[in-house]
C-alpha cells in the first residue's frame, strides 16, 4: 500500500496529524494496533479530569450546609463510577474513529515499525510505503529502583484511573502533576494520602511563582493531603496485607498501596530505528529541527517523542503544523512558551509564558498585575474565594509575558491569556475590552488594569 504520509501512533498527535492531513488532500495511512485517542484519552487527560469533576461534587456536599442545604453523607458506588468514567472515553474514542473515515484516512489496526527509508512494516505481515512517515507512538509511565509494576500493590496513572478500589492509605510517589491531581482525587474519595518529593518543590518542572505554590500546598494540608519534599522513597517491605515504605531519612510509612508517579519515557522501542540508522538522544528525545524532521530523512517526530512539554495540546498542534507543511504551506515552529498549562488539583492552577521569576531572571523589566478571586462576586458566589489572577508584562510596550491563574475554572480561564500571549497583545487588549458581570474572567481584567495602576476593584501596586 502507497502513501503520501504515513502516521504512526492513534494518540492526540497522530490522529490530528492524520485527519489534517486528508483534509488538505493527501493520501494517509494511520497505524494503530490499541485504542485511538492514546494515553490522554484512555487513561490520561480525559478520564482523570472527569474523576476530578465528579469528586468534587463530595467535596461541596459535604459544605452546602454552609448555604443552608444539608446532604446525607454520598456513598460511593466504584464500579458504577468506572463505568461512567469510561462510557465518557468509548463515546469520544469512537468520535474519532467516525471523524477518521469520514476524512478518507486508512486506519490500519495493527503495529508498525520502520523498515527502510520510506516503508513501514506492519505486524499483519503488509509493508506501507509513504513519502513522510510520523512517529507520534507516545510515552509511558517510568518505574523507579525499589518499585515496580509488576507488583499489583505498585501502582501506575493507569492502575489508578481503573478505580478497582480505594485504598485506606495512598502513598504518592511524585509530587509533579500527576500525582497531584491523582492524590487530590483518592483524597476525596477517602482515602488517607501523602506525597512524597524527592525534589525541594512540588511542580518542579512548571514555571510557576512561589506564591501559587504556597497557596497549593496550603489547600493540599487542608484537604489532609501531607507533602513531603526533598524525600526520596528506596523501597517497600511487605507485611500481611500492608505496605511499609522505607524513605531516604530512615523513617518508614505506612500504606495500603503506592502509586509511582515520577514521569513518563518516550516510547521508542520497537520502532525499526535501526533500520533508517536513528536513535534517540541521551534524554530519550528524538532531536529534530523546526521542521519536526529526524535525523533520518522522511521520517518525522511529534508528541512526547521530541522535547517540550508532555501535553496532548501540544502534540496536536504540532500534528497540525506538520500536516499543514506536507501539503506546502509555511511551517510554523512552535513557540514551547506560549503553551497553557492546566493543572487539576484544588484549587486549580492555570499557566502560559513565563512567571514573574523568570521574566526578571532574563533581565525583563516588568510589570505585574494581580487580583483576588476573593473580590469577585461570581467566586464567592460559587464558594470559592481562594486564589488569584496574576499578568506579567513588559514595562516598556506592556506586552502580555505570562499569566498564572490559581482557582476554579483556571483550566477553562487561561485560554483567554493564552491568545493574549500568541498574539503579542498589550495589557491594554484584556483591560479594555468589556467583561461580562459577574463572571470569573472579569479577574484577568482586573490584573491586567492592576498592573496599569488603574484597577478599580483592587489597590493599586
Amino acid at each position: 500500500m502507497d502513501y503520501q504520509v504515513v502516521v504512526v501512533g492513534g494518540g492526540p498527535g497522530g490522529y490530528v496529524c492524520a485527519i489534517r492531513c486528508a483534509q488538505l488532500g493527501l493520501r494517509v495511512g494511520l497505524v494503530e494496533e490499541g485504542e485511538l485517542g492514546g494515553v490522554c484519552l484512555n487513561w490520561g487527560c480525559v478520564p482523570t479530569k472527569a474523576l476530578f469533576a465528579a469528586t468534587k461534587l463530595i467535596e461541596r456536599a459535604s459544605t452546602a450546609e454552609e448555604m443552608g442545604i444539608a446532604f446525607p453523607p454520598p456513598s460511593i458506588d466504584l464500579e458504577k463510577l468506572a463505568e461512567w468514567k469510561e462510557g465518557i472515553v468509548s463515546k469520544l474514542v469512537g468520535g474519532i474513529e467516525t471523524l477518521l473515515d469520514k476524512n478518507g484516512v486508512d486506519l490500519l489496526r495493527t503495529r508498525g515499525r520502520l523498515d527502510g527509508a520510506g516503508r513501514v512494516a506492519l505486524a499483519s505481515g503488509d509493508t506501507l510505503t509513504a513519502e513522510r512517515i510520523v512517529l507520534a507512538t507516545g510515552s509511558s509511565p517510568i518505574e523507579i529502583p525499589g518499585f515496580s509494576f509488576g507488583d499489583p500493590r505498585v501502582w501506575s496513572s493507569d492502575d489508578a484511573l481503573a478505580l478497582t478500589e480505594i485504598p485506606a492509605r495512598l502513598a504518592v510517589i511524585g509530587g509533579g502533576v500527576i500525582g497531584l491531581e491523582l492524590a487530590t482525587i483518592y483524597r476525596r474519595l477517602g482515602s488517607s494520602v501523602t506525597v512524597i518529593e524527592l525534589l525541594p518543590e512540588v511542580l518542579s518542572t512548571v514555571d510557576l511563582d512561589r506564591r501559587a505554590l504556597v497557596a497549593l500546598k496550603r489547600s493540599l494540608a487542608e484537604q489532609g493531603v501531607e507533602v513531603r519534599t526533598g524525600t526520596a522513597a528506596d523501597s517497600y517491605e511487605q507485611e500481611n496485607d500492608a505496605l511499609t515504605v522505607v524513605l531516604s531519612s530512615g523513617e518508614t510509612l505506612e500504606a495500603d498501596r503506592v502509586l509511582l508517579a515520577v514521569g513518563r519515557r518516550p516510547n521508542t522501542a520497537d520502532l525499526g530505528l535501526a533500520s533508517v540508522d536513528l536513535e534517540p538522544e541521551s534524554n530519550g528525545f528524538f532531536a529534530v529541527g523546526e521542521d519536526l524532521e529526524t535525523r533520518a530523512r522522511g521520517v518525522h517526530a511529534i508528541g512526547d517523542l521530541v522535547a517540550g512539554p508532555m501535553l496532548a495540546h501540544k502534540a496536536s498542534a504540532e500534528g497540525v503544523a506538520l500536516a499543514d507543511a506536507f501539503a506546502g504551506g509555511e511551517m510554523r515552529p512552535l513557540d514551547h512558551g506560549a503553551i497553557p498549562q492546566a493543572i487539576f488539583t484544588d484549587p486549580e492552577i492555570a499557566s502560559v509564558g513565563l512567571s514573574e521569576r523568570s521574566a526578571k531572571e532574563r533581565g525583563q523589566e516588568v510589570l505585574v498585575g494581580r487580583f483576588p478571586y476573593a473580590a469577585l462576586g461570581k467566586a464567592l458566589g460559587m464558594r470559592e474565594p481562594d486564589g488569584f489572577f496574576q499578568v506579567v508584562a513588559d514595562r516598556v510596550d506592556h506586552r502580555v509575558l505570562g499569566v498564572q491563574i490559581v482557582g476554579a475554572e483556571a483550566s477553562d480561564l487561561i485560554s483567554e491569556a493564552a491568545v493574549a500571549l500568541q498574539a503579542g497583545l498589550a495589557l491594554e487588549a484584556i483591560a479594555d475590552a468589556v467583561h461580562p458581570h459577574p463572571t470569573l474572567p472579569e479577574g484577568l481584567k482586573e490584573a491586567a488594569e492592576n498592573a496599569l495602576g488603574r484597577a478599580i476593584h483592587a489597590v493599586n501596586r
